[in-house]
């Protein structure tokens, strides 16, 4: 047995047939209860996998893919995990990547992309799963044969894609704020892209007030990097110099609770004084005291959705390309209250 430089032994690395004596079954179906494959009883494939991770199994990769031609591994790029709305949806991702026997990796830099699909003679992923990452994702125009589906608000012409969309919840809490008698109705964003009329929530903000009649007030904070303590500083500042709109949307849920600290550092109440909501979802958002509306993206169905997406896709590379549109859902809590009732 190999060992360490002190003379100890190293550990043994698990493998299938460890995993098959233990469970009193063939090798090969233990193979296929951690990959999927096969036809193994429900029972069965349960204990192989308990005891799989009762081990702490690693599946040998390498060993696979010259074997397959796959690696078993589906690259995750996402935006920054101290972002809640990034780190939900990598959670959600990773549960029905590893259900189906496959391992999740996290990535999130351009270089780690190139790497993937400029990989010549071996295969580096099976296939990616990319939430938004706008311009990582067109990478992928050049290299089509890396299989890969993009999760956001944005439509991929050469991709599969699932898209959120987002337009008829926002209408409709624009929409309330204005029936609410709220005359200076207005969106707060974070960045040039965020507050531009071609992002669905900036757009259909935008949209909704010209059709009321009412000029959009669009307010960019220009913080491309989430930080709460500058977002909330560089709020205050402008409610200082150009007054408190009576309603505001919100491009996510952090800015909201960074503007809703903001708001009560000044003197300014919601509901009372303004109305507030945000978007994605989060579920602390309705610890907040009033609880803090939003507009929910669908996490677990759009997961789904694009992991069923990517499985038919690497199976067969010349499917029509699949799209998926799923609609948001306007949560409406106490920071609405004036306008009506969760």
């Amino acid at each position: 047995m190999p060992r360490r430089k002190d003379g100890s032994d190293l550990p043994k690395r698990v493998t299938l047939q460890d995993i098959a004596v233990i469970a009193g079954v063939h090798r090969m179906t233990v193979s296929d209860a951690l990959n999927g494959t096969g036809s193994v009883a429900p029972t069965t494939r349960e204990k192989v996998r308990q005891i799989a991770r009762e081990l702490n199994y690693i599946p040998n990769f390498a060993a696979r893919a010259l074997s397959r031609g796959r690696t078993g591994i589906i690259a995750i790029l996402t935006g920054a995990l101290n972002e809640p709305y990034y780190a939900n949806m990598v959670h959600v991702l990773e549960r029905h990547i590893s259900e189906d026997g496959f391992h999740a990796m996290l990535m999130r830099t351009p270089d780690g992309v190139k790497d993937i699909i400029s990989a010549t003679g071996n295969v580096a992923v099976d296939g990616v799963v990319a939430v938004d990452m706008l311009g990582i994702v067109d990478e992928f125009w050049s290299h089509p044969t890396i299989p890969c589906v993009t999760i956001g608000t944005i439509e991929r012409t050469f991709v599969d894609c699932v898209i959120a969309d987002l337009s008829a919840s926002v209408k409709e809490a624009v929409e309330l704020m204005l029936s609410a008698g709220r005359q200076r109705v207005a969106y707060l964003a974070t960045s040039t892209y965020m507050a531009q009329e071609v992002e669905v929530r900036a757009g259909t903000y935008a949209a909704t007030m010209r059709s009321a009649r009412r000029p959009p007030e669009i307010i960019n904070l220009q913080s491309d990097i989430f930080n709460a303590g500058v977002i909330e500083a560089r709020f205050k500042a402008h409610l200082t110099e150009f007054g408190c709109p009576d309603g505001l949307l919100c491009q996510n849920d952090e800015i909201a609770m960074c503007a809703f600290v903001a708001l009560q550092s000044l003197g300014y109440k919601v509901p009372d004084d303004v109305l507030l909501v945000g978007c994605d979802g989060q579920q602390h958002m309705a610890y907040f005291k009033p609880p803090l509306s939003t507009i929910a993206q669908p996490i677990e169905q759009m997961s789904a959705v694009a992991w069923e997406f990517l499985k038919r896709r690497m199976t067969d590379p010349t499917l029509p390309r699949q799209q998926a549109k799923l609609p948001g859902k306007l949560l409406v809590r106490e920071s609405l209250r004036a306008v009506a009732s969760e």
